[in-house]
């Protein structure tokens, strides 16, 4: 399932013409209504919600960007990987742009492939900031697993957080109930080893100050207590770890 919203390239013409070839091709096509990264979540739920109506059945789905370029065996590795270990729900390679990066152990949002029934069970993505980083704290908060495989790489075509610059990545922080010090370190280290660069971790700052004074933005608001209470035990937990490790 592709939702093409509005692309202004040749993607229209190329989708119509595998739709035609590929009767397992199903194109959604929604009217141009300019970058706004609010509807990226809403349109990978349209595609989901438009299988299960379909009744089609399937174990595993991926969801990919239109900017991503992925080796001829990507997806099949992954869900060969997946299949041996039924606790793992979400998965994927790594970005090569990242591949010399510090960076912590959680499947890319663009290349992840995602259990089908863990995927039904918790309702797809929620429409606020921190979609992605919410998936995989809902996975650990039920007891599940998730997966980097940081020898499969990828590429983005175009530099991620171009467009938004990185302020609602802060804003997601918030909104998850990010421990304080976790959030001055993510910051730091985004500052000094990230691609991201000063301006962007400026973003990130400004974004997460956003969210905790409160916005009338559904947007960026918090997501459900439960979840950003175990965020926020979990990171205090790897907080004391590398301060009793440095002591």
């Amino acid at each position: 399932m592709i939702v093409d919203d509005g692309s202004t390239d040749e993607t229209g013409k190329i989708l119509d013409d595998y739709a035609k070839r590929f009767s397992s091709v199903k194109v959604l096509t929604k009217p141009n209504l300019g970058y706004d990264i609010r509807r990226v979540p809403l349109n990978i739920n349209l595609a989901s919600n438009y299988i299960a109506r379909a009744g089609l059945k399937t174990e595993f789905f991926m969801i990919s960007g239109d900017d991503c370029v992925y080796p001829p065996t990507y997806t099949e590795t992954i869900v060969a990987r997946m299949q041996t270990n039924s606790r793992v729900v979400i998965a994927s390679g790594l970005p090569s742009a990242e591949r010399y990066t510090t960076r912590e152990h959680s499947p890319s949002g663009s290349g992840r492939v995602v259990d089908s029934q863990f995927w039904t069970e918790v309702g797809g993505y929620p429409s606020k900031a921190g979609w992605e980083t919410w998936l995989l704290y809902k996975a650990a908060q039920m007891g599940l697993e998730t997966c980097l495989y940081d020898d499969l790489h990828f590429e983005h075509a175009r530099p991620r957080g171009t467009q938004h610059q990185f302020t609602y990545w802060g804003a997601a922080m918030g909104g998850l109930g990010y421990h304080p010090l976790y959030v001055v370190g993510r910051i730091a280290k985004n500052a000094l080893v990230r691609t991201i660069g000063v301006k962007g971790s400026t973003n990130l700052l400004r974004g997460y100050l956003l969210s905790q004074l409160g916005s009338d933005d559904p947007f960026i608001s918090p997501f459900e207590q439960p979840l950003r209470e175990f965020v926020g035990r979990q990171q205090s937990r790897r907080i004391s770890h590398i301060v009793t490790s440095l002591l």
